[in-house]
């Protein structure tokens, strides 16, 4: 199971205040602007994760069962917001690619056991 998910250099996966209607949080829309960029790479790394996706799994332990990890880190400081990481067990990363862009550097880490 792979986790794919933006964050800001400071570690939100939302800006501050997120709620039903507005579900980023005030600014978390630019987490994703790497998403819509016309960058070839940006391009290749949603195409990829598109392609990889067979079922979408929401939920607080979700980092219990992953395998690999993939993170757009977002060059945007959000001061506060949904944390990515909340405790929960200590897991060692092995860095499997990097992918820097205009609007986002791709990381990607397989999680050891």
């Amino acid at each position: 199971m792979i986790a794919d998910i933006s964050v800001s250099l400071d570690g939100f996966v939302t800006g501050p205040g997120p709620s039903p209607d507005n579900g980023l949080g005030t600014g978390g829309e630019a987490l994703h602007t790497w998403a819509f960029s016309d960058d070839p790479d940006d391009r290749r790394v949603l195409r990829e994760a598109t392609a990889r996706s067979g079922a979408v799994i929401l939920g607080r332990r979700l980092f219990d069962v992953v395998d690999a990890l993939t993170l757009h880190l977002a060059p945007v400081v959000l001061g506060a917001g949904t944390p990515l990481f909340t405790g929960g067990a200590p897991r060692t990363l092995v860095q499997r690619s990097v992918i820097p862009t205009s609007t986002a550097t791709h990381l990607t880490y397989d999680v050891s056991r």
